[in-house]
This record gives structure tokens, sequence and C-alpha cells, in this order.
């Protein structure tokens, strides 16, 4: 049975939307090195060690994110948009809309410094938050749990990664062609959703003139269209255009 938090925390776990079932996870994480210095006995440990696990988890999934979100993007692409993703603004971003700053234990200069606002230290205390998730769940869960809170957290920011790091989508080409070439539009079709709220599958059928022209799966629906439009693409770019189905 999950084990209860501090009421100061339970916005952040909301949030979240996790639970943890060992909180002293949770208390791990938010635990600044200047505030275990200056409390030794209530608090021998600080979340270093966790940045670092919490720093690989993130690039692990961010770039999992990426390559699903953006199939045709070139790896070059690829890991500048992990790293404006993973830069330390744009985690003391999501920090804050987390408010996690008011849930660090920081040591008292620290404090008087403006700590819980220092980008530094928001982004730090993100990745130790998880490297946390992932270490309590992970027995039951594998990486399940912690991929579902950052992709949770980082959906829309991908999604609306920049032009010129992102080659025009598949969706976006196929619409063009379908323009050009039948004077008409695109129609996609959800054909079966299957899974749990936490993993769910989706499986898209995309149409043009009430032909289907390919099918593609994901963990979400852009993700199932975007793989729906890239065998649109490769069918219709075919000589006869044979349909895919």
């Amino acid at each position: 049975m999950p084990m209860p938090v501090a009421d100061g925390h339970a916005k952040l776990l909301e949030r979240l939307g996790y639970r943890f079932i060992d909180a002293a996870w949770l208390t791990l994480a938010l635990t600044h090195k200047s505030y275990a210095n200056e409390n030794p006995d209530s608090a021998p440990q600080h979340n270093e060690r966790l940045e670092f696990l919490g720093d690989a988890v993130l690039d692990f999934v961010i770039s999992d994110m990426l390559m699903a979100q953006h199939p045709d993007m070139p790896e070059g692409d690829l890991s500048k948009q992990r790293a404006r993703l993973v830069s330390e603004q744009a985690l003391a971003e999501v920090a804050r809309r987390l408010g996690l700053g008011d849930c660090l234990h920081l040591g008292r200069g620290e404090t008087a410094s403006g700590g819980a606002e220092k980008p530094s230290l928001l982004a730090d205390g993100l990745e130790a938050l998880f490297a946390a998730i992932y270490l309590d769940s992970r027995a039951a869960h594998g990486m399940t749990e912690i991929s579902r809170v950052i992709r949770g957290l980082f959906e829309e920011a991908i999604a609306a990664a920049p032009g010129d790091a992102v080659r025009r989508d598949n969706k976006t080409a196929l619409q063009e062609l379908v323009q050009k070439v039948f004077r008409s539009n695109v129609t996609y079709r959800l054909i079966h959703e299957e899974g749990p709220d936490h993993e769910k599958r989706f499986e898209v059928a995309v149409q043009v003139q009430d032909r289907e022209y390919g099918r593609g799966k994901g963990r979400s629906k852009k993700e199932a269209e975007q793989q729906a439009a890239r065998q649109a693409l490769l069918a219709l770019q075919q000589p006869d255009r044979k349909e895919a189905r």
C-alpha cells in the first residue's frame, strides 16, 4: 500500500499523476545537499545520485518520444531537439509548473538566496524526482510508470518542435501530395483502440477519396496517424499509385 506523504507534497504528486509506494524516495529526491549538510542526523543523504540516474532516464524516454513523433527526422536534428527539451531552462520551467520549488528541502543559505527559484536547483530536483519515480515503480512496472509521467509532461513540447529542426512531417507531406494529385483532402479513421489508460495503443487508417492507402499504430492517435501517413506516401509515390489495402 502506498505510504502517506507530507501535505505540502500532495499538489506536486497530483500534478505528476503518481503516488509513491515508498515515500522515502520522494523525500530523498527533494533533499538538496545544503539541507543534508545542515541536518546530518535527520537527512544523511541528498539527491545528487538520483540526479545522475534521472538524467539518463529522461534522455532515454525523450529520445524514444522524439523518434516516434518524428519518424523521418535525421539523427542530428533529433539530438538538437533532445538537447532543447532537457536543457536546464526547459526542465526548470516544467519544475515551476509542478510547484517543485516549494517542496525542495534546502539549507538556510540556499533558502535565503532564493534557491527554490534557481533554474539549476529546479532542473536537478526534477531529474532526481524522475529517478525516484523510476526506482519506486520499477519492480512492478519497469519503465512504464516513469515513461507515462515524462510523456505527460513533455508530449506537447515534442509535438510543437520548431520548424527548422523538424522536417515536413508525414501528415503535412501527404496532404500536400493529395491536394496536388487528387484535389482532395486526407481523412484519418480510428480502427482500433486497446490497453489501459496509461498504456493505450491506437490503430488508424488513412483514406483519400474513400480509398484506404495505409494504416499506422502508436501510443497516441497522433503517432498512429503519422505512421499511417507514411504508408500512404509510399503507396501514392509508386508509379501505379496502388492503394496499400
